[in-house]
């Protein structure tokens, strides 16, 4: 079973659950996503790599910590695409 056959299957019998919650400093809850939110997302991040023909390539994945790199990272596994994870790049 692959990721995402989890995280479909996961959405398909726990959509309300929690998948993720995203702490700063360890401590403090700023915002969570369910497994059907992520799926969702998952799915439009995938259609949208899909439409640019990025199937079976590599990239650079330029997101900070949190759930959008959470939702980016699935929806380039669902997409068939390679995430190479990096930040973003900060201006001096």
């Amino acid at each position: 079973m692959t990721l995402v056959d989890l995280a479909r299957r996961r959405a398909g019998g726990l959509a309300d659950r929690s998948a993720y919650t995203f702490l700063t400093d360890g401590d403090y809850e700023v915002c969570e996503l369910t497994y059907g939110e992520l799926d969702r997302q998952a799915r439009v991040i995938a259609a949208w790599l899909q439409s640019l023909k990025a199937l079976e390539q590599d990239g650079p994945f330029p997101y900070p910590p949190g759930l959008d790199y959470i939702a980016a990272f699935f929806g380039c596994l669902y997409a068939g695409v390679i995430a190479v994870p990096a930040y973003p790049p900060q201006r001096k």
